[in-house]
């Protein structure tokens, strides 16, 4: 146990100011854009389900369109 402790300690000393340097001088940058997570679009529901409630509110109604 003790020397998985000290092997966590230390990577944690290690990895903190690694992720600073990486955020400071933001180098995710330069990661291939197929790396990056990809961002997430909304669902739009077809005509036959707009009835269906999602997280307790009507689909027209989160889009602010009228019928």
């Amino acid at each position: 146990m003790d020397l998985f402790l000290g092997y966590f300690i230390w990577g944690l000393i290690l990895a903190v100011p690694v992720a600073w340097v990486v955020w400071h001088f933001r180098l995710l940058r330069l990661l291939p854009r197929w790396r990056l997570p990809r961002a997430r679009r909304a669902v739009r529901l077809p005509p036959q389900l707009q009835p269906v409630v999602i997280r307790g509110r009507r689909w027209r109604e989160v889009t602010g369109e009228r019928e």
